[in-house]
């Protein structure tokens, strides 16, 4: 019988409960849905329509959250600015504020009539017909780790700290999500993808951020690792570079003794275990393990296998020219690499600064306290127009830009006022994130900075409705939930909004 500590063990508050003629009913509070045979969402959820069909709240809520929406983006690409990118110096210039608030640089005009960005951005100022700029985000976690979980999960951090750590029970980031959600999917590559290395790896240190925190870790994204070049002993964690380096798998390469013949015995090796798991573990958890046990293996013969999807990491496939259009440095090879992956059906990559000061190479990261103006002119905004710019084009000519969303923001933003050693501190009060292609509306400047570029002087947004807005850009409902290791429905979104006047 299903009765009212039947329903309670499913840990919905008893408040959502109405009753008739003595029998309780469950109701979920969203707009109603209605079905195929006439019935609304809200109607089937009364306990005798969970009865009737089968269905437990779990069944419901994961059929609901697999049916599918129409969206006009299938991928996303986040360009992620780790360590706070500068609203002045990139899409948010005060040419009107003193000379000590606007910095020493100018400004270019927008392909957008009256829009301005800064002059170190040429080649992105060209892609705001593309694009909504959204120039009033803020969340009042000013740390880097703790605005990179926010930034990432749309749930704050239980303390802000500076050595936020990686837990079980903290809200899951989007790459997660998507790897969640595709988890019945018969893929090739992983839904969701982190490059170049994990948070914190450069620093010999761990940052939350990329992980699927409640949903368990078999749902974190596949991360990447990086071997950088052009290393060297920096005079102090501001003496800058543009990073040179590859992305890079485990065994994604052959070792020298390795022949396909030794791989073979290695798959049959494999098929072993594969009977051992049998007398194990029929469910789906070991269905899930088979599925990397594949992926491994294909990883291991991708330069051998022409048509391997895994080949998205090998970008000597690609001309020269076009290398050299997103830039020789480790970051354009990493947005090239994401351009591949999502040809062949990866739903969301990001592609994350990091600082690699315990790596011996390049430290700031965009965390600049010091030299502020040197290194943002001489190396951060020209990698990243670079890199954004040849994104956007190659997307473009492509048509993949018409089905994919490019995602550009940071954990925070740069203080308005320099401080005294010519840098910026942390602001995560007002800071921009541009969006660019599909699922969005094209040309628009949403919110706005007040005058020296401190606070949001209209629409503010935080980043559970950034969030809200990437997945309802992408046809998922932002309003739906998702299940945690112990089937308890959580909200997708963390009860984010989104931003409805932005989304096409």
């Amino acid at each position: 019988m299903f009765n009212r500590m039947n329903i309670l063990k499913l840990n919905v508050p008893e408040r959502l409960f109405h009753g008739f003629e003595g029998a309780p009913m469950l109701r979920l509070l969203s707009r109603p849905q209605r079905m195929c045979d006439g019935l609304t969402r809200r109607e089937l959820l009364g306990a005798g329509g969970l009865s009737l069909f089968g269905l437990s709240l779990p069944d419901l809520l994961r059929a609901e959250n697999e049916s599918p929406r129409p969206g006009k983006a299938k991928s996303v690409i986040l360009l992620y600015l780790f360590g706070g990118p500068p609203k002045h110096e990139l899409f948010d210039p005060k040419p009107d504020a003193p000379a000590d608030i606007r910095g020493p640089f100018g400004t270019v005009p927008t392909d957008i009539p009256g829009v301005r960005f800064s002059e170190l951005v040429p080649q992105s100022a060209k892609w705001l017909h593309r694009s909504t700029l959204v120039r009033s985000g803020t969340h009042p976690h000013n740390d880097h780790s703790a605005g990179l979980l926010y930034t990432m999960t749309g749930k704050k951090a239980l303390k802000l700290e500076s050595a936020v750590p990686v837990l079980p029970t903290q809200a899951p980031s989007m790459n997660a999500v998507m790897q969640y959600l595709a988890r019945d999917e018969h893929r090739s590559l992983p839904a969701s993808v982190w490059m170049p290395c994990y948070p914190g790896w450069g620093q010999a240190s761990l940052r939350p951020g990329p992980y699927a925190g409640f949903l368990g870790h078999q749902y974190d994204p596949l991360i990447a690792g990086c071997q950088l070049t052009d290393t060297r002993k920096h005079k102090d964690f501001y003496d800058a570079d543009i990073q040179k380096g590859h992305v890079v798998l485990p065994a994604m390469e052959l070792p020298p003794d390795v022949t396909l013949s030794r791989l073979s015995q290695r798959k049959s090796l494999l098929d072993q275990f594969d009977e051992g798991l049998r007398q194990i573990e029929r469910a789906r958890a070991a269905e899930r393990l088979d599925g990397y046990k594949k992926q491994a293996f294909d990883m291991l013969t991708s330069r051998n296998s022409p048509n391997s999807p895994w080949r998205a990491f090998d970008v000597a496939d690609e001309p020269l020219a076009l290398r050299e259009r997103y830039g020789q440095h480790l970051y354009g090879e990493a947005a090239l690499i994401a351009r591949r992956l999502v040809e062949r059906g990866v739903r969301l990559v990001t592609v994350a600064w990091e600082s690699f000061e315990k790596r011996d190479g390049d430290g700031p990261a965009w965390d600049t306290h010091k030299n502020h103006f040197e290194i943002v002119k001489n190396y951060r905004a020209p990698a990243f127009d670079q890199v954004y710019s040849a994104l956007c084009e190659d997307m473009a000519a492509s048509g993949l830009l018409d089905e994919t969303l490019i995602v550009v923001m940071g954990e925070m933003g740069r203080t308005p006022k320099p401080n005294k050693g010519a840098g910026r501190d942390h602001w995560s009060y007002c800071y921009d994130v541009l969006f660019t292609g599909a699922g969005v509306k094209q040309g628009l400047v949403l919110g706005a900075s007040d005058k020296i570029g401190a606070y949001p002087a209209s629409h503010p947004v935080g980043p559970e409705a950034i969030i809200a807005t990437i997945y309802e850009a992408l046809g998922i409902d932002s309003s739906s939930h998702i299940l945690d290791t112990a089937d308890r429905p959580q909200p997708i979104a963390q009860h984010g909004k989104p931003i409805s006047r932005m989304l096409a």
